[in-house]
């Protein structure tokens, strides 16, 4: 996943919108390109600025299918909250922030200003569409992911050449993405590095498609804890230790009065 931030001077922010920045969803792939490019130039680049924030699906997975449980809503806030953090390490002077929500808007506002407490936060839904420098943050992103989806080298070295890179949007909704999930799936390793396996659509189809596979320690397997082998299991027979009697100054701590 790819998360990023636009950053201008308040006296430029009304000219992103003249420049076409607007919501990143209704255009298409080449009109992003070329505003993205537009980004790059020197008459643009005298007055605002860019970073990205790029997370591995192996991170996310990582993260989501832990003993303790990290979401996606979790990893994008701590990404937002760095890229707002870089640019004040850049030395860029911050007076507002516009966000487009991930989760319930109000409490993410509420964290994000606690965080940035002289900044002026604002978190809303569909902020791509609503303020022009979120629109240029997210062809900043989407541009970032398609060409990482384009020219991505997988781990697997022998899938290389053989495993189609049409994977359409990455959105379950797409025929495209759906298509290229049913495809790729291997009934034993599932799918290359690529996938995230704590999604939600890749889990329904491993269980669909992929072979059955029951760990040892699964649960419906016996309950062993480490506590269990420090429980005394029926009367201890065993006799005492000679070293015991002749040092009267030791006892059992079990014995001892708190």
């Amino acid at each position: 996943m790819v998360y990023a931030t636009c950053f201008c001077r308040e006296s430029y922010y009304s000219q992103l919108s003249s420049i076409g920045f607007a919501d990143s969803k209704q255009l298409t792939e080449a009109q992003r390109d070329q505003l993205f490019a537009k980004l790059q130039t020197t008459s643009v680049q005298q007055h605002a600025g860019w970073s990205i924030r790029c997370i591995s699906p192996q991170d996310i997975s990582h993260c989501m299918l832990r003993r303790t449980k990290y979401s996606l809503n979790a990893l994008a806030h701590d990404a937002t909250i760095q890229l707002i953090r870089d640019a004040l390490d850049r030395g860029v002077h911050i007076t507002k922030v516009y966000v487009d929500t991930v989760g319930p808007p109000l409490s993410y506002q509420k964290k994000l200003q606690e965080l940035f407490p002289k900044i002026e936060i604002t978190v809303a839904k569909k902020a791509d569409s609503l303020y022009p420098i979120v629109s240029a943050a997210s062809i900043c992103a989407k541009v970032t992911r398609d060409a990482h989806l384009s020219n991505w080298v997988f781990a697997e070295q022998w899938l290389q050449n053989k495993m189609s890179k049409e994977y359409g949007s990455g959105y379950p909704g797409d025929p495209k993405t759906v298509k290229w999930l049913k495809d790729s799936v291997d009934q034993v390793f599932g799918y290359p590095g690529i996938i995230r396996f704590s999604w939600s659509t890749c889990v329904k189809l491993l269980d669909e498609r992929a072979v059955k596979v029951v760990w040892a320690d699964d649960e419906h397997a016996p309950k062993n804890t480490v506590g269990k082998y420090f429980v005394r299991n029926g009367a201890d027979t065993r006799p005492r230790s000679k070293f015991f009697s002749r040092n009267k100054a030791i006892r059992l701590a079990s014995s001892l009065n708190q």
